[in-house]
């Protein structure tokens, strides 16, 4: 035994010694040793606590341990904080769920918000399973469970949120409106990034696409893979009518459009939803598509899309791509860069933004020449 060690030992008999002694005397102790001596002997706290001086937020952790385990609310909630926060995994569930019937209303609601934030939902679901949680805490467990809610209003952990019944009117401000639509809480959580990253930076040009708060349809919607794809149903879409495009989040496969619908996944990104948005306006992937679509849009000659030319002779200035490499003719791009639509990690350029709004334009004028045809 080294003296350090030594001196360790002596130091804490004496503060055992002071706890037993016949008119223990703690007012003179310093905070250290005070602490020292609860650490080393936990019951030496009742005697203690008029005196420790310490609130809890400013103890150590062997400290806030060893009094948490006297059953004392605040330096359990004090312990439960922390414990969540260095995202322990093995202990938190049991001292969640044996210290919540001794936490106030106030300790009850920030414990809350907390596994909110860090998106422990599975320890707000067992929980559940043993006290009676409020109603919007149930609510938003129901959400990430998938199960039908009938509002979101006044949720304040849903408000960013709208449920199919409750959702805005499209804007008359944009070109195209967009219904962001999601099954469950991980679903429209991801959607609200996305939303929030697109109105950072509008494609191809502000104004041109509003999208909606993510919509939460339940079991109304249903995803699976199909071919690698993530491909999705949804019941009474009729309802959404007024929108020109749905987006729906699937939890796996590739993103994809396919008529009106976009399909998304966990893994897409920001640069996905452009690559996809451009083709609502007739972009083709310049990475080799599929065999079975090769076969029919790379069988004969001429330009098929904004940015895709089949044939042995190519507009002036295009390049070969990769699109036709499965098909029976090459292909060619406008562009000798690589692009957005053949590589997600890139950004939009500005020639591909350009050829973008060229699209639009040409859409709008069409649609204001059909209308003017119909007056």
């Amino acid at each position: 035994m080294t003296n350090k060690t030594r001196a360790k030992h002596l130091f804490i008999f004496v503060l055992i010694g002071l706890l037993f002694s016949s008119s223990p005397n703690y007012a003179h102790l310093s905070i250290a040793q005070k602490s020292a001596l609860v650490v080393a002997n936990p019951n030496s706290y009742f005697a203690i606590a008029p005196v420790l001086e310490m609130s809890p937020s400013q103890a150590s952790t062997q400290l806030v341990r060893a009094i948490a385990d006297l059953k004392q609310p605040s330096w359990e909630f004090e312990r439960l904080q922390r414990d969540l926060s260095a995202q322990e995994k093995n202990s938190t569930k049991l001292l969640l769920l044996d210290t919540w019937s001794r936490l106030n209303r106030q300790q009850r609601q920030q414990v809350s918000e907390q596994l909110i934030s860090l998106g422990r939902y599975h320890l707000l679901y067992a929980l559940s399973k043993r006290y009676a949680l409020n109603p919007e805490l149930t609510s938003l467990l129901a959400v990430w469970q998938g199960k039908s809610v009938t509002t979101f209003l006044n949720n304040p952990y849903l408000r960013q949120f709208h449920t199919l019944s409750e959702r805005q009117h499209s804007s008359a401000s944009c070109q195209f409106n967009l219904a962001l639509i999601a099954s469950d809480l991980d679903g429209l959580q991801r959607l609200q990034v996305l939303k929030h990253a697109y109105e950072q930076q509008p494609e191809p040009a502000k104004g041109v696409y509003c999208l909606s708060k993510p919509i939460y349809a339940a079991n109304k919607l249903s995803c699976k893979r199909r071919r690698g794809f993530a491909m999705c149903d949804l019941r009474h879409e009729q309802g959404l009518s007024e929108y020109d495009h749905l987006v729906l989040m699937a939890t796996e496969g590739l993103a994809n459009v396919s008529g009106k619908h976009m399909t998304l996944t966990a893994t897409s990104t920001y640069n996905t939803l452009i690559h996809e948005l451009m083709h609502f306006s007739g972009f083709e992937d310049e990475y080799p598509i599929p065999a079975q679509k090769a076969k029919w849009l790379c069988a004969t000659s001429g330009q098929k899309a904004p940015n895709l030319y089949v044939g042995d002779q190519a507009p002036s200035n295009w390049v070969p791509s990769r699109t036709c490499e499965l098909g029976k003719l090459s292909s060619y791009k406008p562009s000798n860069s690589h692009s957005l639509l053949e590589y997600q990690s890139i950004k939009l350029d500005e020639n591909y933004r350009k050829r973008w709004l060229a699209v639009l334009n040409s859409r709008r004028l069409e649609d204001k020449i059909a209308v003017n045809s119909a007056e």
